[in-house]
């Protein structure tokens, strides 16, 4: 019984190989620590790119004089893929709207679109007329969305807690804004040919 005892106290005292298994329990936690506080920073970096690309893209239209047609809304998406650094095809949706305070509601002039599902109605701007800004009898806003895949470069779900999954996140933005330099923003389907006059103002 003594030589037993004497392991068991000799086994208890030993302290070699304490520092490595701490390494081995504390290393994963640091490693994913440290990925985690990337990803969350890269997220909110994403989040402002962003929205500063649907601000800068519905800039662009309001500063427009001329009516603008398909290719223009091809430019638009290719622009919002460089600012954005996306590896797929930014979504938007553009629309001039105006507002008639005879029947107090928002009626769409023109709304095209590039990957947004479809264009919007005028049963659509009543549904956002929380988030629309209040306009004189007459006056044309442009609405700006844009909608932009995100997906994490690594992958920090925390177990049970799922909402905190950052994997294949959607930015999506809203802007509106006024036409700049003319009363309204055009749009011509067939731009190459000016004359055959089926621009919609």
């Amino acid at each position: 019984m003594t030589k037993i005892a004497k392991l068991l106290r000799d086994f208890h005292e030993d302290d070699a190989g304490n520092m490595s298994v701490e390494l081995l329990l504390v290393v994963p936690m640091l490693v994913w620590a440290l990925l985690s506080t990337l990803v969350y920073f890269d997220v909110f970096r994403a989040e402002s790119i962003s929205t500063r690309a649907g601000l800068t893209i519905a800039d662009m239209i309001s500063r427009e004089q001329t009516p603008i047609g398909w290719e223009y809304l091809v430019g638009i998406r290719n622009v919002l893929r460089v600012l954005t650094s996306s590896d797929s095809d930014p979504d938007f949706r553009a629309t001039v709207y105006e507002y008639r305070a005879s029947t107090d509601k928002y009626m769409v002039v023109w709304s095209r679109h590039r990957g947004m599902g479809s264009k919007l109605t005028n049963t659509d701007l009543e549904g956002l007329r929380d988030r629309l800004p209040l306009m004189a009898n007459g006056d044309k806003a442009i609405l700006v969305e844009t909608r932009i895949q995100y997906s994490a470069p690594f992958s920090i779900g925390m177990g049970p807690f799922t909402g905190t999954r950052l994997d294949d996140l959607e930015f999506q933005s809203f802007t509106v804004i006024t036409p700049r330099f003319t009363s309204t923003i055009c749009f011509d389907p067939s731009p190459a040919d000016p004359s055959n006059g089926d621009e919609i103002c």
